[in-house]
């Protein structure tokens, strides 16, 4: 899926809810120029931000249409695993701990790429 049409999809998601950009992006507590962006196709989000928004419209990533194995990110090559595995989630308390082993994943891998940088 495109950018633009990932970003159109969610704009039509988000007008159906009655939410404004300025809503949605105070509901998942991200900017609203990130929000617009998005919609507009300017870039795809951030696993971090993706994730917010998705939380704040109580979606996950089918239902925005993202076929996981066609997103092209520039973010950590993990990126889309994590969206899979977040997205596997069966309830909250799984979703917390899926999470949660993730961020240490994540904190391991930066350790490990400043440690070969420096």
């Amino acid at each position: 899926m495109a950018k633009t049409s990932f970003g159109k999809k969610l704009q039509q998601i988000r007008k159906s809810k009655n939410l404004t950009q300025a809503a949605l992006a105070e509901k998942a507590d991200v900017n609203e120029k990130h929000i617009s962006k998005i919609e507009t196709g300017v870039y795809f989000p951030t696993y971090s931000t993706l994730s917010k928004v998705l939380q704040a419209l109580d979606l996950n990533v089918e239902d925005v249409g993202l076929d996981l194995a066609q997103v092209q990110t520039n973010d950590n090559p993990y990126y889309i695993k994590s969206l899979q595995i977040l997205n596997g989630a069966k309830n909250e308390q799984e979703y917390e701990y899926y999470y949660g082993i993730l961020n240490q994943a994540k904190k391991g891998i930066e350790i490990i790429n400043y440690g070969l940088e420096n």
